[in-house]
């Protein structure tokens, strides 16, 4: 049994070694210590490289704050030191100190460039500061230099990974946080439900949204696919009117998704007509962008209203001026409310319009009269027109077609409806019509 035994163990494998782990290389401790020594210094004059060498302008946004700028740098060496000395890669903890410009560049929502470029200039002023420190030194060997170079590079790849990373995560935030506080003060703009008009420009300026004391006109924007509203048009408009020029000042919100809401800045009374000359851009924008769709835009603009209080009012007069637009102008780009104004005053009595619509049009609203629908669009069609020839190309029709009904409609209205005065009574009748 010994015998067998021992064969048995005799024909066991043999277990490999493990493989020993060849220790990360080190840099010279000489060097360290040399590096700890002139560590405030170089910290300071990686932090002057970054603020003079460095590409800052309108596109970047103003550099951080000098003392952000130092305390990252320090950070920077902290880390590539710690790394350094102990032969490991860079901790987390270490690399969110670094990271802290990306957080700040994302806060004023600038690109993240020049904070990587200042990175990328302050390891050039340690590499040149290191090269400075170790000359002439009797461990200064080109075997040792690559070393150094290894580990500075590796941790500029490090902190410009992390940085990435953090610019992006903070950006996000910041915007989803821009975006709610944005909507807030556009709401309350349109709500008139702010007590202080300071505080509210206090709130504005903190978003980098500064408000017009003058006044605004509200424009209120449907995007129209066939004849039916787009149920996604207020953000498909928020999107095109992002490409469009506006003043300083203006207001661009998608209130609900089929809704796009513009506050435009009132200085001169010219304002109020290159508002709807923006109307007119976003309709030939939306257009194009459209395709075979020709999606189209409908807008009510309100009346002017001075200061921020008058915006909840010009607002309501572009709700009301879109929607009384919809019905006696559907194929109209702009309302305006102070163009509807009779038709509202009226319609908000429904009795006494009535009344005023049966005594314009007369025997025109008797239901049982025949072909009483094509009469009401011909007179429709002839009184915003003018002449027989653009109501009968409005109609499709044949111009005799269009004399032959104006001929019937003299014998129901009297031979005097195309007076002037009769004309004007008969339009807002016709309108009134279409409101009740």
């Amino acid at each position: 049994m010994a015998k067998l035994a021992a064969g048995s163990k005799a024909r066991q494998p043999t277990l490999n070694p493990a493989p020993r782990v060849k220790p990360a290389p080190r840099l010279p401790q000489a060097l360290i210590d040399e590096l700890d020594r002139r560590h405030e210094g170089m910290a300071r004059h990686m932090a002057r490289a970054v603020v003079t060498l460095v590409r800052w302008d309108s596109s970047t946004g103003l550099p951080p704050q000098r003392d952000a700028i130092v305390r990252a740098c320090s950070a920077g060496l902290d880390l590539f030191l710690a790394a350094a000395r102990e032969a490991r890669p860079a901790t987390q903890e270490e690399l969110r100190r670094v990271a802290q410009l990306g957080i700040l560049q994302a806060r004023t929502s600038e690109s993240v460039e020049p904070i990587l470029a200042a990175y990328r200039m302050a390891a050039r002023v340690a590499w040149d500061e290191i090269l400075r420190a170790w000359r002439g030194h009797p461990e200064a060997t080109p075997e040792a230099i690559m070393l150094v170079a290894n580990y500075v590079f590796a941790a500029l790849d490090q902190v410009a990974a992390e940085v990435t990373k953090t610019y992006l995560h903070a950006r996000e935030q910041h915007m989803h946080r821009g975006t709610r506080a944005h909507a807030r003060l556009f709401h309350a703009l349109i709500s008139d439900s702010f007590d202080s008009e300071l505080e509210l420009q206090r709130q504005a300026l903190a978003l980098n949204t500064p408000l017009a004391t003058n006044g605004y006109v509200a424009v209120v924007c449907k995007l129209l696919i066939g004849s039916r509203d787009g149920e996604r048009g207020g953000h498909a408009l928020a999107e095109v009117a992002a490409a469009l020029e506006v003043p300083r000042g203006a207001l661009v919100h998608a209130t609900d998704p089929s809704t796009l809401v513009v506050l435009w800045p009132i200085d001169a009374p010219a304002d109020a007509e290159r508002a709807r000359e923006f109307v007119a851009q976003l309709q030939d924008e939306a257009g194009q962008r459209s395709g075979n769709l020709r999606a189209r835009v409908r807008a009510g603009v309100g009346g002017y209203h001075p200061g921020l209080h008058g915006i909840a009012r010009s607002y309501l007069e572009a709700q009301q001026a879109i929607e009384v637009g919809r019905k006696l102008r559907p194929d109209s780009l702009v309302h305006g409310h102070d163009e509807v104004i009779p038709q509202l005053v009226l319609a908000q009595n429904p009795l006494l319009a009535e009344r005023f619509v049966k005594h314009s049009l007369g025997r025109l609203m008797d239901p049982k009269l025949r072909n009483r629908s094509q009469l009401l669009d011909t007179l429709d069609a002839y009184l915003a027109r003018g002449s027989v020839k653009d109501a009968a190309t409005a109609l499709g029709l044949h111009r005799h077609t269009v004399l032959y009904r104006l001929d019937k409609l003299k014998e129901l209205l009297g031979r005097d409806f195309d007076e002037p005065a009769r004309r004007l009574r008969l339009q807002l009748a016709l309108d009134l019509q279409k409101l009740l």
